[in-house]
């Protein structure tokens, strides 16, 4: 295939589809459909707030800013954004986000953040949102089927800048999936698109972005392994007892002992484009 034919949202979607097929679950959505593991994300994102005091400092904001973060999770970035800005609204389809996202606004008493719950793909700007955006972020929240489309959204929804926030290069529990699946289900995992095609996507758009390549550290804290069995059992939809073994044998295996506590340790390397709309 020649260089300049290769559709590479083709690429994505071929790669987003093997995954959803991959997805035992039927809805990546799921696993964080459930409160507690929502929960246990803000707990974890709260432990490195360096990071997300980093983000704040990359994003072009102002007292008079107006925001659109899609995909907002519990709001690591909406809330801390909320008290910069004039208004932000969080786009977050997971219920369990949902719920911890209001309850850390309520807890707060942010009242400038417009929850949508609703997922990209499925949302319409001019009659869901309140569009145009100062900032539009997706922060690690890319997993539209179609992300030229989703991409083209963004632009529509922004009058300035945008900034996405993905992954470069196998993340750790891309490995662990890598090593778990054919035990568990007879076949191999695909690891999802990575940056690589975003960024192909975004140059055969005509957008040519600045990006920015760092790493971070990626930390999981249980009491026991069966508190770590119960985090995962659903991710990896756990269906027999040999099923069971086997993760229990992954997670003695990977998790270390620190502080009284169990501990999934990993890095993983990431990107950020961002450009600003013409």
């Amino acid at each position: 295939m020649e260089y300049g034919k290769i559709d590479w949202n083709d690429v994505w979607k071929e790669l987003m589809t093997t995954q959803q097929r991959l997805d035992k679950t039927g809805d990546k959505n799921t696993h964080w459909n459930k409160k507690e593991n929502a929960e246990r994300f803000w707990k974890r994102s709260q432990t490195n707030s360096e990071r997300t005091d980093s983000t704040l400092s990359e994003i072009s904001l102002t007292p008079e800013s107006r925001v659109l973060d899609i995909g907002s999770g519990p709001g690591r970035l909406s809330i801390p954004i909320a008290k910069k800005v004039s208004h932000v609204t969080a786009v977050e389809p997971a219920a369990g986000m949902m719920d911890v996202l209001k309850e850390n606004m309520k807890a707060q008493g942010i009242n400038n953040i417009h929850c949508v719950s609703k997922r990209w793909e499925d949302l319409d700007v001019k009659a869901d949102l309140d569009a145009p955006y100062d900032v539009v972020i997706a922060s690690f929240s890319l997993g539209m089927p179609d992300i030229r489309e989703a991409i083209q959204k963004m632009e529509q929804a922004s009058s300035k800048y945008i900034y996405l926030y993905w992954f470069a290069g196998i993340t750790p529990w891309e490995e662990h999936s890598i090593s778990l699946w054919p035990s568990l289900y007879g076949t191999n995992y695909v690891p999802g698109p990575k940056c690589d095609v975003l960024y192909n996507v975004l140059y055969n758009m005509g957008i040519f972005p600045d990006v920015h390549v760092f790493s971070m550290d990626y930390t999981n804290y249980f009491s026991s392994v069966d508190e770590a069995m119960d985090f995962y059992r659903d991710r990896y939809v756990i269906e027999t007892q040999t099923q069971a073994s086997i993760l229990r044998d992954h997670l003695k295996s990977i998790l270390v002992q620190e502080n009284g506590q169990l501990v999934e340790k990993g890095t993983s390397t990431r990107v950020r484009i961002s450009w600003e709309k013409k």
